[in-house]
């Protein structure tokens, strides 16, 4: 008699960059349970990154539940699906608590306050860990996941590639070299740098002879138009004009990328490409690209975030200087440089 397909669901985050720290947890799921059936529910920004994910069987888009018929509606699909284990990698307290109605035997996750001994096993939240990374690092070795091999990787759509080249020359870009992105937007205002900052930034490596791309989806267009009125240069300008695909193949692309905490950051540090982060709202031990080759400016300890007044202004980003940055920008340049020298 055939056995039984075991059934597995993952919850993920909404984000790009939960997204991006959801796939070594997917590999190291498919390589623990290679003839399992895995299905993930991811949101509506994030879930495009796994459309050519190999350890993943199927993707749900979650539509945010509307009041009780919604979630009733979620904990319906759950149960129809007779899923044997659910893997949680989600904030929400609320997603235990479906798993649990939806009868699904066994339940794994980070604890929370509610619902959190509804779950078969559980790791404990660690403020002190990276918030994404480090925890769905734990949550799977609670199931005997290997997680040695915790390497980033994305699978875009191979027709970027194609369609890029094309939008980057109608763009101005003649292959000019080095090629620095600018990422300027962010899940929030506070998260934001000023604008008359990375102009500051842009003009100062462009009159040395870098080349600057203006990146960002389309809700970015009036930031960095911002950014291009107060420049004196004139830069490559791509915000809006990317799908999520051709953009993770031109981060590919760049010598260096500067961004504040957003999905770009992780999109980068997946691909290999070096990054200067811009902290000052959220900690970057905690929501920072992974990886040894970036620099990080992190002001959050600094200038005391936690309080009512950073949350809802730019201050904690107004504590980066332009000069600061500038500098990590040329050091990452010059760190690229000797290591392609070094290349046979």
């Amino acid at each position: 008699m055939r056995r039984k397909r075991e059934r597995i669901f993952v919850f993920a985050r909404t984000g790009i960059g939960d997204i991006v720290y959801t796939i070594p947890a997917l590999r190291a799921l498919r390589r623990r349970f290679p003839e399992a059936h895995i299905t993930i529910e991811a949101g509506e920004r994030g879930h495009s990154l796994l459309r050519y994910c190999p350890y993943v069987d199927e993707v749900w888009v979650r539509i945010r539940p509307r009041g009780l018929r919604g979630k009733l509606r979620s904990i319906w699909n759950l149960y129809k699906g007779k899923f044997d284990r659910a893997v949680i990698l989600d904030r929400s307290d609320e997603k235990t608590l479906h798993t649990f109605l939806a009868r699904i035997p066994e339940r794994y996750g980070v604890r929370k306050k509610l619902f959190g001994r509804l779950l078969t096993a559980s790791v404990d939240w660690d403020p002190d860990a990276h918030d994404m990374n480090d925890h769905f690092r734990k949550v799977v070795e609670l199931l005997g996941c290997e997680t040695s091999d915790w390497r980033l990787e994305l699978f875009p759509d191979p027709k970027a590639y194609q369609s890029l080249p094309e939008k980057l020359a109608q763009a101005g870009w003649n292959g000019e070299r080095p090629l620095v992105g600018i990422n300027p937007g962010a899940s929030s205002p506070e998260r934001q740098w000023l604008p008359e900052r990375y102009a500051q930034v842009a003009d100062a490596l462009q009159q040395e002879g870098v080349r600057i791309v203006l990146l960002g989806g389309a809700g970015d267009v009036p930031l960095a138009d911002s950014i291009r009125l107060a420049m004196h240069t004139e830069p490559l300008t791509l915000t809006g004009k990317l799908s999520l695909d051709e953009l993770i193949v031109a981060i590919g692309g760049l010598d260096a990328l500067i961004s504040g905490d957003t999905g770009p950051a992780h999109l980068a540090a997946a691909v290999g490409t070096p990054v200067v982060g811009l902290y000052g709202a959220t900690p970057a031990r905690r929501y920072g690209p992974v990886g040894e080759k970036h620099i990080i400016i992190d002001k959050f300890a600094l200038n005391g975030c936690a309080t009512a007044r950073f949350a809802e202004t730019h201050a904690g980003m107004e504590v980066i200087q332009s000069e600061e940055v500038l500098e990590a920008a040329r050091l990452l340049l010059q760190q690229n440089s000797r290591l392609e020298a070094q290349l046979p």
